[in-house]
């Protein structure tokens, strides 16, 4: 008796450890071990800070609107002189060289990250929060409704993405709004077929069955074990998916530049097809350097993302 009693006693003297965080912490260190990881994490916070930057204070870009690259030409009106190649003797502005209107790119494609990131993460969060519902609901059901909601991402999943959001764009009318509502339509189908794979290895599980039994709702189920139980795998997407929304939403506007749109927004895409037409004089920057700045962006979330997949992934955590 006076054995169990220690016994007793010693466990309440034990702290509760809190294996959520202890995890969570885990894996943040393993995630600082890769250093490939850890080089685009820094790159995509820089790009996402100076996206911040441009919406809180527009003013450090030189310009007090950033509705329109117009603005960086002093005085508001449209040169057609050729584009000046890049150089460091004069104003920061014009270090990366001016494309159509003399327009300088610098300072434009750094103002033109609040809009492509802004409309790209909003994009990513919304197809996946509906993506994750309605595939762990199909996932934990089964049934009819598992049925019918993977027989629509097949019909989704049997169209090529940009000539499906192309197809929205057209019957809605081109605007920013637009564009945006299109790539939101078809980006959830990726995660329903993620989500549902995932509901139904976890709804056979141990744990849930035992919930199930002891009375919890189907409701309380799916929001406190199937849908957790789907995020980890959901976090690498997400991050794989920024590269990819950013790069089809400059190619939607870098399409429609090139069909000959009078407007002159803050866009990557956009800049990069207004630039395209000097190529053939040997003028390669307008094209080149808005690029690039989407390539290394795409790179780096890629890069994060394999550092996530290995942290998160048990298999590759052995």
């Amino acid at each position: 008796m006076v054995q169990e009693t220690v016994v007793r006693n010693e466990g309440q003297l034990q702290p509760k450890r809190h294996s959520r965080f202890e995890n969570a912490n885990s894996t943040f260190r393993l995630f600082l071990k890769n250093r490939l990881a850890m080089v685009g994490l820094v790159i995509t916070v820089i790009y996402f800070a100076i996206a911040v930057l441009d919406s809180v204070y527009p003013q450090w870009l030189g310009v007090s609107n950033l509705s329109t690259a117009l603005n960086f030409i002093p005085g508001h009106s449209a040169n057609l002189a050729l584009p000046t190649a890049p150089s460091f003797s004069g104003s920061w502005w014009f270090w990366l060289g001016t494309t159509y209107s003399r327009i300088p790119i610098l300072p434009v494609v750094l103002g033109a990250l609040r809009i492509d990131l802004a409309y790209t993460v909003l994009i990513v969060f919304v197809g996946m929060s509906v993506g994750v519902i309605v595939g762990s609901i199909a996932g934990y059901f089964g049934g009819i409704v598992d049925e019918i909601v993977m027989r629509v991402t097949d019909v989704f999943f049997s169209l090529p993405f940009f000539v499906f959001a192309l197809a929205i764009v057209y019957v809605l009318g081109f605007s920013f709004t637009n564009v945006v509502l299109a790539l939101m339509i078809i980006w959830w189908p990726t995660y329903a077929r993620l989500s549902r794979g995932l509901a139904l290895e976890t709804k056979s599980l141990k744990y849930v069955e035992a919930s199930r039994a002891s009375g919890a709702s189907n409701f309380r189920i799916l929001v406190s074990h199937i849908i957790p139980n789907v995020l980890s795998p959901v976090y690498v997407q997400i991050s794989l998916d920024l590269g990819s929304v950013i790069q089809l939403f400059a190619a939607i506007f870098f399409l429609v530049g090139s069909l000959g749109a009078s407007a002159y927004p803050i866009e990557i895409g956009y800049m990069i097809s207004t630039g395209e037409s000097y190529l053939a004089q040997g003028i390669w920057w307008p094209v080149i350097i808005p690029s690039l700045f989407l390539l290394v962006f795409t790179v780096a979330v890629n890069l994060m993302g394999d550092g996530l997949r290995d942290v998160l992934d048990p298999k590759l955590r052995r």
